[in-house]
């Protein structure tokens, strides 16, 4: 495995791996939460896989004003330039699906496919119109019971590590799994990354990066988008099928992939059916 940092502004420098063969390349936002149950995809192919600024092994953001989507995609860009990457498919989670959608857009010529997982619909409004949780409620969730009592032994301060898993297993994971015994099919060991405690992150989240998306709708831009795109929701996290739809309906090679008995994180949930499934996808 190759590792390394690239610079991408002077003293935001971001970290990547490289593993596997030489092959097609599939780059991969959020080194630190997904690459390694994404293993399985560095047979015959190479896993390019980063850090997003102040996330992960990537340098701390000392200026908030540095953050933001267009930073995000910006610096996906310098990578897959950095390392020589001619036309990787790009591999995008979550928020990083986001990234993987507009930097695409951006540069048209510069990948030859996405993979889209737990994809933000395609327009924020009406799919998107709730309000997010406010900080302190995020930081400090009220009714748990667990959270609770580690904040009041001050477990937060004294061991962050430990809480920042807790507050994994007893938060954020219970909102996004199919069911609750797949919390520990998910694996932590990014929580020990100073860059990925509740207190660090999560204002950045809040107040920074998602606001940077504004009330965003990309069905304008979608249609000249010719590359394959697979998107992929597990059952218990798929929107409304109009918001599928308008996907569907904009891309001009998209196609979906739902996964049964999974939520927001169907490469650890259901493995047997996710990864035939982007194999073949990736294959073609």
């Amino acid at each position: 495995m190759q590792q390394g940092n690239l610079e991408v502004e002077p003293g935001i420098r971001i970290h990547f791996s490289v593993r596997g063969p030489e092959g097609p390349a599939l780059v991969v936002p959020n080194d630190s939460w997904v690459a390694g149950p994404l293993r399985p995809l560095a047979r015959g192919r190479r896993i390019v896989s980063y850090d997003l600024r102040g996330r992960g092994l990537s340098s701390s953001v000392e200026d908030r004003d540095r953050l933001g989507v267009a930073f995000d995609v910006a610096d996906l860009e310098a990578l897959r330039r950095h390392l020589a990457l001619d036309r990787p498919v790009v591999f995008g989670h979550s928020y990083c699906s986001a990234v993987a959608l507009l930097h695409a857009l951006d540069h048209p010529d510069a990948v030859s496919g996405l993979v889209l997982v737990g994809a933000f619909a395609a327009r924020r409004l009406p799919w998107h119109d709730t309000e997010l949780p406010s900080l302190g409620e995020m930081i400090r969730p009220p009714g748990s019971t667990r959270l609770g009592a580690l904040r009041a032994g001050k477990v937060h301060r004294t061991d962050p590590r430990t809480y920042a898993r807790e507050w994994m297993r007893h938060y954020l994971l219970p909102q996004q799994v199919a069911r609750i015994e797949n919390v520990d099919l998910v694996p932590l060991d990014a929580c020990d990354l100073p860059n990925e405690f509740p207190e660090k992150w999560i204002p950045d989240w809040l107040e920074r990066i998602y606001p940077s998306l504004g009330d965003w709708d990309w069905r304008p831009r979608l249609p000249a988008l010719d590359v394959p795109v697979l998107l992929v929701w597990g059952e218990t996290d798929r929107g409304p099928p109009e918001a599928e739809q308008e996907w569907l309906s904009g891309l001009p090679r998209g196609e979906m992939l739902a996964v049964p008995g999974a939520g927001h994180w169907p490469f650890c949930e259901n493995p047997d059916v996710f990864f035939p499934a982007v194999e073949r996808f990736l294959g073609r």
